[in-house]
């Protein structure tokens, strides 16, 4: 199905973003030379492409799968809709805390790392769920007429609502990530 599909390729992208901004923590928390500009930064690909790319077309596809019988507040649909709920609340602590200390505050760098190891685990637990459950239930329970509708939407939230870059500008973010963390070593 081409919906998964082209989520399953922003999910790579994502998978890359997690691992790099999960070391960025770990490294924090063993005093090696991050800054909090990483998590700055990192903070930026969380809130326009996860937030405001991926989890978009995330939702047209899970309300396609309510639309054909799942309900919303209980089961799978349920635990989707909450995680995608629950990053907007952690990434604005993950800037928070990032900003405090980046103005000198030690217990933003504290913060941060906390944040950083709990928005990487719900969002890989997220990740890993949608793979494995909303996925095949979405190759059983759409019609393959409905398919369009979901790429049309797709198109919709990627070129016409406003902000978002083309997947290159993400690319290039989580390149300049990985070339920060290798000067960590």
């Amino acid at each position: 199905m081409k919906a998964t599909k082209i989520l399953r390729n922003d999910q790579e992208l994502i998978d890359r973003f997690l691992a790099l901004f999960g070391l960025g923590a770990v490294n924090a928390a063993q005093n090696k030379p991050v800054q909090p500009g990483f998590f700055i930064y990192g903070c930026s690909f969380i809130k326009e492409f996860i937030e405001g790319n991926y989890f978009k077309k995330e939702q047209v596809l899970l309300k396609t799968l309510e639309e054909n019988g799942l309900a919303p507040d209980s089961g799978p649909l349920q635990h989707m809709l909450e995680a995608i709920a629950n990053s907007k609340e952690m990434s604005d602590e993950l800037m928070a805390a990032a900003r405090q200390w980046q103005a000198g505050d030690v217990d933003g760098r504290n913060s941060i790392i906390w944040a950083t190891s709990s928005y990487t685990s719900m969002l890989r637990q997220h990740i890993d769920r949608s793979r494995s459950i909303i996925f095949p239930l979405a190759e059983q329970l759409i019609p393959p007429e409905e398919q369009y509708k979901i790429a049309e939407a797709y198109n919709h939230i990627v070129f016409e609502e406003g902000e978002n870059h083309p997947i290159e500008h993400y690319e290039k973010i989580v390149v300049a990530l990985k070339d920060e963390s290798d000067d960590w070593k």
